[in-house]
Protein backbone atom coordinates (compact mmCIF):
# COMPACT_ATOMS: atom_id res chain seq x y z
CA UNK A 1 0.00 0.00 0.00
CA UNK A 2 1.08 3.64 1.01
CA UNK A 3 2.15 5.37 3.95
CA UNK A 4 2.90 8.53 2.49
CA UNK A 5 1.37 10.71 0.13
CA UNK A 6 2.74 13.58 -2.31
CA UNK A 7 0.53 16.01 -3.53
CA UNK A 8 1.32 18.01 -6.45
CA UNK A 9 -0.08 21.50 -7.96
CA UNK A 10 0.74 23.26 -10.35
CA UNK A 11 -1.58 25.99 -10.39
CA UNK A 12 -1.68 27.16 -6.95
CA UNK A 13 -3.91 29.67 -5.32
CA UNK A 14 -4.37 32.38 -2.33
CA UNK A 15 -8.55 31.87 -1.94
CA UNK A 16 -9.83 34.85 -0.35
CA UNK A 17 -13.25 34.57 1.25
CA UNK A 18 -15.23 37.64 1.82
CA UNK A 19 -18.22 38.46 3.61
CA UNK A 20 -21.14 41.12 2.79
CA UNK A 21 -24.31 41.99 3.82
CA UNK A 22 -25.24 42.93 0.58
CA UNK A 23 -24.76 43.01 -3.29
CA UNK A 24 -25.02 46.43 -4.39
CA UNK A 25 -24.33 47.66 -8.05
CA UNK A 26 -24.09 51.64 -7.37
CA UNK A 27 -22.10 51.81 -4.40
CA UNK A 28 -19.14 50.24 -2.68
CA UNK A 29 -19.71 47.51 -0.44
CA UNK A 30 -17.69 46.69 2.48
CA UNK A 31 -16.95 43.40 3.97
CA UNK A 32 -17.49 42.57 7.47
CA UNK A 33 -14.89 39.53 7.65
CA UNK A 34 -12.18 37.72 5.55
CA UNK A 35 -10.38 35.13 5.65
CA UNK A 36 -7.53 34.26 3.37
CA UNK A 37 -5.81 30.34 2.64
CA UNK A 38 -3.92 28.34 0.93
CA UNK A 39 -6.14 27.64 -1.98
CA UNK A 40 -5.93 24.91 -4.70
CA UNK A 41 -7.08 21.05 -4.40
CA UNK A 42 -3.54 19.31 -4.24
CA UNK A 43 -2.62 21.89 -1.75
CA UNK A 44 -6.55 21.71 0.14
CA UNK A 45 -5.37 18.22 0.29
CA UNK A 46 -1.85 18.22 1.98
CA UNK A 47 -3.73 20.76 4.70
CA UNK A 48 -6.11 18.22 5.79
CA UNK A 49 -3.74 15.85 5.36
CA UNK A 50 -1.64 17.44 7.86
CA UNK A 51 -4.78 18.16 10.15
CA UNK A 52 -5.65 14.43 9.84
CA UNK A 53 -1.49 13.72 10.65
CA UNK A 54 -0.50 11.71 7.72
CA UNK A 55 2.88 11.97 6.25
CA UNK A 56 2.46 14.20 3.63
CA UNK A 57 4.80 16.82 1.42
CA UNK A 58 2.81 19.26 -1.24
CA UNK A 59 5.36 19.74 -3.77
CA UNK A 60 4.50 22.38 -7.15
CA UNK A 61 5.03 25.77 -9.06
CA UNK A 62 4.04 28.97 -7.53
CA UNK A 63 4.50 32.93 -8.92
CA UNK A 64 7.36 33.87 -7.33
CA UNK A 65 5.93 37.41 -7.10
CA UNK A 66 3.59 36.70 -4.23
CA UNK A 67 5.09 33.13 -3.51
CA UNK A 68 5.98 34.32 0.33
CA UNK A 69 2.27 34.82 1.35
CA UNK A 70 1.28 31.29 0.35
CA UNK A 71 4.43 30.21 1.68
CA UNK A 72 3.41 31.72 5.23
CA UNK A 73 -0.07 29.83 4.92
CA UNK A 74 1.43 27.11 4.65
CA UNK A 75 3.79 27.30 7.16
CA UNK A 76 0.46 28.12 9.63
CA UNK A 77 -1.39 25.10 8.52
CA UNK A 78 2.39 22.73 9.10
CA UNK A 79 2.28 21.42 5.76
CA UNK A 80 5.56 20.10 4.37
CA UNK A 81 6.07 22.08 1.26
CA UNK A 82 8.23 22.24 -1.62
CA UNK A 83 7.36 25.09 -4.07
CA UNK A 84 8.74 25.69 -7.13
CA UNK A 85 9.30 29.85 -7.80
CA UNK A 86 8.33 30.56 -11.48
CA UNK A 87 7.63 34.10 -13.21
CA UNK A 88 4.34 35.49 -12.63
CA UNK A 89 1.88 35.72 -9.72
CA UNK A 90 0.21 33.07 -7.47
CA UNK A 91 -3.79 33.01 -8.52
CA UNK A 92 -5.91 35.08 -6.32
CA UNK A 93 -9.29 33.44 -6.01
CA UNK A 94 -12.06 35.35 -4.71
CA UNK A 95 -15.43 33.83 -2.90
CA UNK A 96 -18.37 36.28 -1.84
CA UNK A 97 -20.38 35.03 0.97
CA UNK A 98 -23.94 36.54 0.75
CA UNK A 99 -26.50 37.49 3.90
CA UNK A 100 -28.57 34.35 2.91
CA UNK A 101 -25.42 31.85 2.88
CA UNK A 102 -25.31 31.69 -1.25
CA UNK A 103 -21.98 32.05 -2.35
CA UNK A 104 -20.58 33.29 -5.52
CA UNK A 105 -16.96 32.05 -6.49
CA UNK A 106 -14.67 33.53 -8.91
CA UNK A 107 -11.07 31.62 -9.85
CA UNK A 108 -8.75 33.24 -11.75
CA UNK A 109 -6.66 31.53 -14.50
CA UNK A 110 -2.91 31.79 -13.11
CA UNK A 111 0.69 32.60 -14.85
CA UNK A 112 1.36 30.51 -17.83
CA UNK A 113 3.28 27.73 -17.68
CA UNK A 114 6.92 27.75 -18.27
CA UNK A 115 8.28 24.66 -19.73
CA UNK A 116 11.73 24.83 -18.18
CA UNK A 117 9.74 24.62 -14.99
CA UNK A 118 7.75 21.82 -15.51
CA UNK A 119 10.93 19.56 -16.11
CA UNK A 120 12.36 20.89 -12.82
CA UNK A 121 9.13 19.67 -11.32
CA UNK A 122 9.57 16.39 -12.77
CA UNK A 123 12.97 16.17 -10.93
CA UNK A 124 11.40 17.35 -7.39
CA UNK A 125 9.15 14.39 -7.60
CA UNK A 126 11.58 11.81 -8.74
CA UNK A 127 14.20 13.20 -5.88
CA UNK A 128 10.93 12.95 -3.35
CA UNK A 129 10.40 9.47 -4.67
CA UNK A 130 13.81 8.48 -4.17
CA UNK A 131 13.87 9.67 -1.05
CA UNK A 132 10.64 7.51 0.72
CA UNK A 133 8.94 4.40 0.29
CA UNK A 134 5.18 3.78 -0.30
CA UNK A 135 4.73 6.94 -1.51
CA UNK A 136 1.03 7.52 -3.50
CA UNK A 137 0.95 10.66 -5.70
CA UNK A 138 -1.97 12.93 -5.61
CA UNK A 139 -2.68 15.04 -8.70
CA UNK A 140 -5.92 17.85 -8.41
CA UNK A 141 -6.97 20.74 -9.63
CA UNK A 142 -6.73 23.12 -12.55
CA UNK A 143 -4.43 23.76 -15.04
CA UNK A 144 -2.30 26.84 -15.53
CA UNK A 145 -2.59 28.80 -19.13
CA UNK A 146 -0.67 27.10 -21.97
CA UNK A 147 -0.34 23.29 -20.36
CA UNK A 148 -2.26 20.76 -22.23
CA UNK A 149 -4.05 18.04 -20.57
CA UNK A 150 -1.46 15.71 -22.90
CA UNK A 151 0.79 17.74 -20.89
CA UNK A 152 -0.68 16.76 -17.60
CA UNK A 153 -1.32 13.54 -18.92
CA UNK A 154 2.25 12.68 -19.27
CA UNK A 155 3.43 13.97 -15.81
CA UNK A 156 1.29 11.72 -14.44
CA UNK A 157 2.61 8.83 -16.44
CA UNK A 158 5.75 10.32 -15.82
CA UNK A 159 5.07 9.30 -11.79
CA UNK A 160 3.58 5.75 -13.01
CA UNK A 161 7.00 4.79 -14.53
CA UNK A 162 8.43 5.67 -11.66
CA UNK A 163 6.72 2.95 -9.79
CA UNK A 164 4.13 5.25 -7.81
CA UNK A 165 0.68 4.58 -7.64
CA UNK A 166 -1.69 7.83 -8.75
CA UNK A 167 -4.99 9.40 -7.34
CA UNK A 168 -6.58 12.15 -9.45
CA UNK A 169 -9.21 14.72 -8.75
CA UNK A 170 -9.54 17.02 -12.18
CA UNK A 171 -12.16 17.53 -14.46
CA UNK A 172 -10.67 17.32 -17.99
CA UNK A 173 -9.87 13.27 -18.60
CA UNK A 174 -12.21 10.91 -20.32
CA UNK A 175 -12.44 7.27 -19.81
CA UNK A 176 -9.66 6.75 -22.48
CA UNK A 177 -7.33 9.11 -20.52
CA UNK A 178 -8.46 6.80 -16.85
CA UNK A 179 -7.88 3.58 -19.05
CA UNK A 180 -4.94 4.75 -20.12
CA UNK A 181 -3.40 5.94 -16.54
CA UNK A 182 -4.91 3.31 -14.65
CA UNK A 183 -5.00 5.29 -11.36
CA UNK A 184 -5.36 3.64 -7.78
CA UNK A 185 -8.12 6.50 -7.00
CA UNK A 186 -10.40 8.97 -8.55
CA UNK A 187 -12.89 11.08 -6.81
CA UNK A 188 -14.87 13.32 -9.50
CA UNK A 189 -18.29 14.89 -8.05
CA UNK A 190 -22.08 14.36 -9.47
CA UNK A 191 -21.23 16.83 -12.74
CA UNK A 192 -17.73 15.84 -12.96
CA UNK A 193 -18.52 12.33 -13.60
CA UNK A 194 -21.33 13.75 -16.15
CA UNK A 195 -18.78 14.84 -18.16
CA UNK A 196 -16.90 11.72 -17.87
CA UNK A 197 -19.39 9.59 -19.26
CA UNK A 198 -20.12 11.72 -21.48
CA UNK A 199 -24.63 11.64 -20.75
CA UNK A 200 -26.55 12.78 -17.63
CA UNK A 201 -26.68 10.67 -15.07
CA UNK A 202 -29.75 10.63 -13.42
CA UNK A 203 -30.91 9.24 -10.36
CA UNK A 204 -28.42 6.40 -7.56
CA UNK A 205 -28.80 3.35 -9.97
CA UNK A 206 -27.22 5.33 -12.85
CA UNK A 207 -24.10 6.58 -11.20
CA UNK A 208 -23.62 3.24 -9.17
CA UNK A 209 -23.46 2.08 -12.43
CA UNK A 210 -20.84 4.41 -13.63
CA UNK A 211 -18.67 3.84 -10.81
CA UNK A 212 -18.92 0.49 -11.43
CA UNK A 213 -17.97 0.60 -14.76
CA UNK A 214 -14.96 2.46 -13.52
CA UNK A 215 -14.18 -0.09 -11.25
CA UNK A 216 -12.90 -1.55 -14.25
CA UNK A 217 -9.71 -0.04 -14.60
CA UNK A 218 -9.80 2.35 -11.91
CA UNK A 219 -8.83 0.55 -8.23
CA UNK A 220 -10.86 3.23 -6.23
CA UNK A 221 -13.54 5.15 -7.22
CA UNK A 222 -15.13 7.83 -4.85
CA UNK A 223 -18.16 9.92 -6.40
CA UNK A 224 -18.82 12.38 -3.75
CA UNK A 225 -22.35 14.01 -3.51
CA UNK A 226 -22.96 17.00 -1.57
CA UNK A 227 -25.31 16.87 0.92
CA UNK A 228 -26.36 13.08 -0.67
CA UNK A 229 -23.27 11.68 0.48
CA UNK A 230 -21.02 9.57 -1.86
CA UNK A 231 -21.10 6.29 -4.10
CA UNK A 232 -17.81 4.18 -3.33
CA UNK A 233 -17.07 1.54 -6.31
CA UNK A 234 -13.86 -1.05 -6.27
CA UNK A 235 -14.44 -4.32 -8.44
CA UNK A 236 -17.37 -4.34 -9.89
CA UNK A 237 -18.89 -3.95 -6.17
CA UNK A 238 -20.37 -0.45 -4.77
CA UNK A 239 -21.14 0.97 -1.61
CA UNK A 240 -23.84 4.05 -0.84
CA UNK A 241 -22.86 6.31 1.76
CA UNK A 242 -25.51 8.26 3.43
CA UNK A 243 -24.49 11.43 5.32
CA UNK A 244 -26.63 13.59 7.83
CA UNK A 245 -28.05 16.57 7.15
CA UNK A 246 -25.81 19.91 8.57
CA UNK A 247 -26.04 23.79 8.08
CA UNK A 248 -23.88 24.29 5.55
CA UNK A 249 -21.19 27.33 5.76
CA UNK A 250 -18.86 26.73 2.18
CA UNK A 251 -18.63 24.03 0.41
CA UNK A 252 -15.44 24.84 -1.12
CA UNK A 253 -12.66 22.36 -0.60
CA UNK A 254 -14.80 19.57 0.49
CA UNK A 255 -14.36 17.69 -2.07
CA UNK A 256 -10.69 17.99 -1.89
CA UNK A 257 -11.37 16.99 2.01
CA UNK A 258 -13.26 13.83 1.13
CA UNK A 259 -10.26 12.22 -1.24
CA UNK A 260 -7.50 13.42 1.89
CA UNK A 261 -9.77 11.80 4.55
CA UNK A 262 -10.25 8.50 1.95
CA UNK A 263 -6.52 8.81 1.67
CA UNK A 264 -5.79 9.06 5.02
CA UNK A 265 -7.42 5.58 6.55
CA UNK A 266 -6.55 3.63 3.48
CA UNK A 267 -2.61 4.75 4.65
CA UNK A 268 -3.43 3.13 8.12
CA UNK A 269 -4.16 -0.30 6.44
CA UNK A 270 -7.84 0.45 6.74
CA UNK A 271 -10.71 -1.68 4.83
CA UNK A 272 -11.90 0.77 1.87
CA UNK A 273 -15.82 0.37 2.34
CA UNK A 274 -14.56 1.97 6.29
CA UNK A 275 -12.58 4.52 4.48
CA UNK A 276 -14.92 5.74 2.29
CA UNK A 277 -17.15 6.05 5.05
CA UNK A 278 -14.74 8.01 6.76
CA UNK A 279 -14.56 10.25 3.58
CA UNK A 280 -18.37 11.11 3.61
CA UNK A 281 -18.27 12.12 7.46
CA UNK A 282 -15.01 14.14 6.41
CA UNK A 283 -16.42 15.76 3.64
CA UNK A 284 -19.77 16.53 5.51
CA UNK A 285 -17.84 18.39 8.41
CA UNK A 286 -16.19 20.64 6.05
CA UNK A 287 -19.02 22.05 5.07
CA UNK A 288 -20.13 23.74 8.25
CA UNK A 289 -16.89 25.18 8.26
CA UNK A 290 -16.41 28.75 7.01
CA UNK A 291 -14.14 29.37 3.71
CA UNK A 292 -11.73 26.54 3.02
CA UNK A 293 -11.21 25.64 6.70
CA UNK A 294 -9.68 22.56 8.02
CA UNK A 295 -11.40 19.50 9.55
CA UNK A 296 -9.89 17.96 12.26
CA UNK A 297 -9.87 14.45 13.85
CA UNK A 298 -12.25 14.86 16.44
CA UNK A 299 -14.86 16.86 13.92
CA UNK A 300 -14.19 14.18 11.69
CA UNK A 301 -15.36 11.35 14.30
CA UNK A 302 -17.78 13.12 15.93
CA UNK A 303 -19.57 13.24 12.57
CA UNK A 304 -18.98 9.62 11.17
CA UNK A 305 -21.54 8.22 13.94
CA UNK A 306 -24.30 9.79 11.91
CA UNK A 307 -22.89 8.02 8.63
CA UNK A 308 -24.70 4.78 6.90
CA UNK A 309 -23.49 2.67 4.36
CA UNK A 310 -25.09 0.47 2.14
CA UNK A 311 -23.60 -2.03 -0.32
Amino acid sequence: MFDRVLTVTVNPALDATLWVTALDFDEPVDATQETVYAGGKALNVARVLTSLRIPSRAIGLAGQQNILSLEKLLLKDKVDFDLIPVQGSVRENLTIVLPDRRVLKINRGGSPLERSALQELKERIRTTLQEYSGVLVVFAGSLPPNMTKEDYKNLILFVKKLGAPVALDTPFFKLEDYREISPFAIKPNGRELNALMGRTLRGDSSVIKAAKQLSGFVEHVLVSLGGKGLVYAREGKAFRVKVPQVEVKSTVGAGDTTLAAFLSRLSKGEDPAAAAKYAAAAGTASVTLDGTGVVTKVMVEKMLAQVVTEE
